[in-house]
């Protein structure tokens, strides 16, 4: 059972004289996550329609890890748990994109659903001292891990999480411009959060991993339509601190 939130990629719908970009969006989606040598592995992409062309940059072995959480003040009948995604830095046509990692601190809640009933269990398994390995693994010893249908659930659920995490990242407010010479024009430094939030039923509080705001840094490289543009905006001031990612990937859409 795969729960979708259907954030899919964004669509700006302004209104110009004539369209040199649709569809842009620089927010990483994760298409998957995957178990190898005992470690949880990321992969996904970013697309952008470029003059009715789609451009696809795509990205893998994003660790992620799946932990019971240091601090466990609050936690119900379930631990609270830790979902970490790695660092994501990717170049789509001349925007060069860096996430800082994102960390998503996890209430589960036992009977909230399908996905709250496996991270409940993955928690109470945790801490009985059992490795995430072992408990995707299948048995441990007499006791039961998740069989290979609960593992996949299971990692579908958690794509879904990191995604919902990763939309919010429309919403991060541009704070700094570094202004660049040479090929780089400037770098973008835009900051979200920590947020509370709910996804897929569960209490969530997304940050950087160290409670502090979850950092996208974009840099403006010359040659290529995506950066050649944004330096543009950006040379013509038509960009200015606070504007959100969302506004800024809307400005590309317009000529």
């Amino acid at each position: 059972m795969l729960v979708s939130l259907g954030l899919g990629f964004t669509q700006l719908n302004t209104e110009a004289k004539r369209k040199t970009v649709a569809n842009v969006n620089v927010v990483p989606t994760i298409t998957g996550i995957t178990l190898e040598n005992g470690q949880l592995l990321a992969a996904g992409n970013v697309v952008a329609e470029v003059r009715g062309q789609v451009v696809t940059q795509s990205f893998s072995g994003i660790p992620v890890q799946l932990a019971l959480a240091d601090d466990q003040t609050g936690a119900g009948e379930c631990p609270i748990l830790d979902l970490t995604l790695g660092p994501i830095n990717l170049n789509l046509l001349g925007l060069i994109v860096e996430t800082s990692p994102i960390c998503l601190k996890i209430t589960a809640i036992e009977n909230g659903g399908l996905l709250g009933d496996l991270l409940c269990t993955v928690a109470g398994l945790l801490g009985e001292g059992f490795s995430l390995d072992q408990i995707l693994g299948g048995l441990i010893g007499d006791l039961p891990g998740l069989d290979p249908a609960a593992t996949a659930d299971l990692l579908d659920g958690l794509t879904d999480l990191l995604n919902g995490a990763l939309g919010q990242l429309l919403d991060a407010i541009l704070e700094n411009i570094i202004e660049m010479h040479g090929r780089e024009c400037a770098i973008l430094n835009l900051v979200l959060g920590p947020l509370d939030l709910n996804l897929l039923g569960l209490e969530v509080v997304l940050d950087d991993c160290e409670g502090g705001p979850v950092l996208v840094d974009i840099t403006a490289r010359r040659g290529q339509l995506l950066g050649n543009l944004l330096c543009g905006l950006l040379h013509g001031g038509l960009i200015d601190l606070g504007s959100t990612l969302e506004d800024i990937l809307g400005a590309l859409d317009r000529d």
